[in-house]
């Protein structure tokens, strides 16, 4: 309840703010949590194996708390989702790539997009969904159910159904309706459904859920990710669907599959290095 009470308390102030105003709140909450050296080391870990760099480098100081102050702007544009309309979105987010997107849902079996926690990629699937699309996005659940909904209703504004972890049975009912569903595959909330891959010459448990998941169904397998273009803009990209493996036993598909797509999700991740959120260890030491 207090937590609710919390994301309510932060969202009124949000809404109240003007843009220019509510971004220095977040600079200067962004700021202080990076003072107190929460989640600082965890973030320092994933920004040095990526770059292959020394985790007392001070770029890598540099690189983390740019990480911070993008990820409080981001919770800011969050919490103003009931100010800000489908069509303010679509003009917030430049969205490139929908052709693939309507390339891969012509073929009738759904599409499975995989993304990363690269930018307000809450936004990105946002941004699908007021596009018109039949979206849902994977989401991890809190304890609170009030909680849950305060996050399901602000998606719902834009379109953007919500699928919860612990409620996958109806996903290949949706797919067969031809439906979008998206998931963040960097980490998993559930700590079930991961397993060890080689993520920037790293081993890391990561899930595999999404091309599973296109692998059963049939569904094609898209990347798309998102990324700050200016002070209060976007981009965001659909890539071409990965040619997945078909051939072979069942573990051997899946780790090549992931190949495939963890290959894609380093070249964003590196690109937009200071837009990588994961507050969470993944590694394998």
């Amino acid at each position: 309840m207090l937590t609710y009470l919390g994301y309510r308390l932060l969202e009124t102030l949000a809404i109240l703010t003007p843009y220019p105003v509510s971004y220095l709140l977040a600079l200067f909450g962004a700021n202080l949590w990076y003072c107190t050296d929460t989640n600082v080391g965890i973030i320092k870990k994933s920004i040095s194996i990526a770059l292959k760099k020394n985790i007392d480098d001070p770029l890598i100081g540099r690189i983390v708390r740019k990480i911070f102050i993008n990820w409080a702007k981001n919770v800011v544009d969050f919490l103003k989702h009931r100010v800000v309309t489908p069509a303010g979105l679509i003009e917030r987010v430049y969205l490139e790539g929908t052709e693939n997107l309507d390339r891969a849902l012509e073929k009738g079996r759904g599409v499975v997009i995989f993304t990363s926690h690269i930018g307000n990629f809450e936004w990105g699937a946002c941004r699908i969904a007021a596009e018109g699309y039949n979206i849902w996005g994977v989401s991890l659940v809190r304890e609170s159910q009030k909680t849950n909904m305060f996050f399901e209703s602000r998606r719902m504004s834009k379109g953007l159904k919500t699928l919860y972890t612990n409620r996958m049975l109806h996903v290949l009912r949706y797919l067969k309706k031809n439906e979008i569903i998206a998931i963040p595959s960097d980490w998993d909330p559930t700590a079930k459904s991961s397993r060890p891959f080689i993520l920037f010459g790293k081993k890391a448990y990561l899930p595999s859920g999404a091309v599973e998941l296109a692998l059963r169904s049939g569904a094609e397998l898209l990347p798309s990710f998102i990324w700050r273009n200016g002070r209060y803009t976007h981009h965001q990209i659909i890539g071409e669907p990965v040619e997945l493996e078909h051939s072979g036993e069942k573990d051997e598909l899946i780790n090549k599959n992931m190949e495939k797509v963890l290959t894609i999700m380093e070249k964003y991740i590196k690109e937009h290095i200071t837009e990588w959120e994961l507050f969470h260890d993944i590694w394998i030491d």
